[in-house]
């Protein structure tokens, strides 16, 4: 079994759903590595273990989340290699599904549908673990995806039948969302770290123009058949 640790992110109409697959084997050794890596940055960097990292305003420099002074250009080193310690545990333990769209429930379906065929082909199930927020919309929709869930075909109809969509519920996705308080959650904010990453890739910022080759350092652990016409994977 997986689980998976989803966020989003989005600005000017685009939306941006991603989600860290973490097999149930390897969740307490990931874990593990991810509690020394707050460490670390405690450590080298003053940053409170208990303080939540939210990669919009700890990127900007808002917020006071170290007994020392950080500026920007420190914080976003920190930015980098919180993704390098995410890409170096290595796609054997972790995976890492994007998803890029303008409309929003589009984009949540597809990472959902996608994340459901890739455990079909592992022969796994998934849970799904949430930022807080939105548990009405998701709960909803994850409910009605697993009742009905019209697939349309890429060729056109579906293989021995005139019809253009084909009812393919999301049966190895257990339960509803579990939504949790990214507060305490590393692996949510560490998920959130991904998604920012994926939104200045996607629209770079002007006076930042450098935070756009972050998401690059994910490579590793991007899970590129999501979309094997995309570098990364990126569903599209």
């Amino acid at each position: 079994m997986y689980i998976f640790y989803m966020d989003d992110s989005g600005e000017g109409g685009n939306h941006m759903f991603t989600a860290l697959g973490v097999e149930d084997k390897h969740w307490r050794q990931v874990f593990q590595q991810v509690v020394r890596y707050r460490k670390e940055i405690n450590q080298r960097a003053g940053i409170y273990m208990n303080k939540e990292l939210h990669a919009t305003k700890f990127v900007s420099g808002r917020g006071r989340p170290s007994k020392t002074h950080l500026d920007k250009q420190m914080r976003e080193r920190i930015f980098r290699y919180s993704l390098r310690v995410l890409a170096a545990i290595g796609p054997e333990k972790i995976c890492l599904f994007n998803v890029v769209n303008r409309n929003q429930q589009w984009a949540y379906e597809r990472l959902l549908n996608r994340i459901n065929r890739t455990m079909e082909a592992r022969d796994s199930y998934a849970v799904i673990i949430s930022d807080e927020g939105k548990e009405a919309e998701y709960t909803k929709l994850v409910r009605k995806m697993g009742h009905f869930n019209p697939i349309p075909s890429k060729f056109g109809t579906w293989e021995g039948t005139d019809a253009q969509s084909k009812n393919i519920p999301i049966q190895r996705i257990l339960e509803d969302p579990v939504f949790r308080n990214s507060e305490a959650s590393y692996f949510i904010q560490l998920v959130d770290f991904c998604a920012y990453a994926l939104l200045r890739k996607e629209i770079p910022l002007a006076a930042r123009p450098e935070l756009s080759t972050a998401f690059e350092l994910l490579e590793p652990i991007c899970f590129k058949g999501a979309n094997r016409n995309d570098q990364f994977g990126i569903i599209r």
